[in-house]
């Protein structure tokens, strides 16, 4: 029982941890949102250059009034709008690098799904303006970068909540 119980805990550390801050995406906007260019890093094992990395992109429009949350890696290919490829740097954990198609099945390795640091996040509308969101990364909670508002007026702003635990992202 003694060796057990250290192995649960580590267990219950990595499922809590894999469930933490999904992506929470709002689109107050009166114009569609061509594309959500993603990026999720974590800081705290490569502080200098927030490796590992894992990228993706959204592969079809997120419509005015729409909201999506993104709260798992490997579930992104059944939201509105999907992300059905993400594209790892890993190889400073001893993970190779790789695109995981997980459209076609492709499961992530949990040292990669665990990562809940979402560092950047671009927005590209249809009139080609964008707003990059993004956030420094030597410390966690660092604090957030946005390049707008877009000539025509559009916004957007990010915030991690505690309760319940999430990234807010909100687009106007």
């Amino acid at each position: 029982m003694r060796k057990l119980l250290p192995l649960l805990l580590v267990l219950l550390a990595v499922i809590i941890k894999a469930q933490q801050y999904p992506l929470v995406v709002y689109n107050f906007s009166p114009v569609a949102v061509t594309k959500l260019k993603i990026k999720a890093t974590d800081p705290t094992t490569w502080t200098q250059d927030c490796h590992p990395i894992v990228s993706g992109e959204t592969a079809g429009p997120m419509l005015p009034g729409t909201t999506v949350t993104y709260d798992l890696l490997n579930t992104s290919a059944t939201k509105t709008p999907p992300i059905n490829q993400w594209d790892a740097m890993s190889h400073y954990i001893g993970i190779p690098d790789a695109i995981y198609n997980v459209n076609a099945g492709a499961t992530m390795p949990s040292a990669l799904t665990s990562i809940i640091n979402w560092q950047s996040i671009i927005i590209e509308f249809a009139n080609g303006e964008t707003i990059d969101l993004g956030r420094g990364c030597v410390q966690p909670g660092t604090p957030t970068f946005n390049s707008g508002p877009t000539p025509s007026g559009r916004t957007a702003s990010t915030n991690t909540l505690a309760t319940p635990a999430q990234q807010v992202v909100t687009i106007f």
